[in-house]
């Protein structure tokens, strides 16, 4: 396998496998504010919300996945974080034809540091929202945030 497959590696796999389902690997990071806001970016090209994160490349470890995926969508660099869950996805049918089981990891992000700035590419805007005013979620991992952070705030 070359370099440039491993760095691009989901559509690498496709060329190989097709649409035929397949396992694929991602993670998330729920950022809290001092406040205990989360840190949500609203995706491009939809009005819906989720959070940072997304797939493993090849060999990347999940949280070495959501830690790139944090810097690269909000700018921030992740210092310490703990792993809250592994969520499962049944089997879905992409819009593209593609099928995939999902696995993704959730992490809290409990030490960060920098300024939320979006890339502009995957997220638009980036905002932190208090658990009564989450805006519209997107995904499995967004939905299981709110209902964490529900039952953190006593609220549930």
């Amino acid at each position: 396998m070359t370099t440039d497959a491993v760095q691009d590696y989901i559509p690498y796999l496709r060329r190989m496998v097709g649409t035929s389902p397949v396992n694929l690997m991602g993670a998330v990071g729920i950022i809290l504010n001092d406040g205990g806001d989360v840190l949500l970016q609203r995706l491009a090209g939809r009005d819906v919300w989720g959070l940072p994160g997304g797939l493993c490349e090849l060999g990347e470890p999940p949280q070495q996945t959501m830690t790139r995926e944090v810097r690269e969508e909000t700018g921030l660099d992740v210092l310490e974080s703990q792993l809250l869950e592994l969520l499962v996805t049944p089997h879905r049918q992409l819009p593209n034809g593609d099928e995939a089981y999902f696995y993704t990891a959730v992490y809290h992000v409990t030490h960060w540091q920098g300024t939320p700035v979006p890339d502009s590419v995957e997220g638009i805007e980036l905002a932190f929202f208090g658990v009564e005013g989450l805006p519209a979620l997107r995904g499995q991992p967004a939905h299981w945030t709110a209902n964490w952070l529900l039952a953190r705030s006593g609220t549930r």
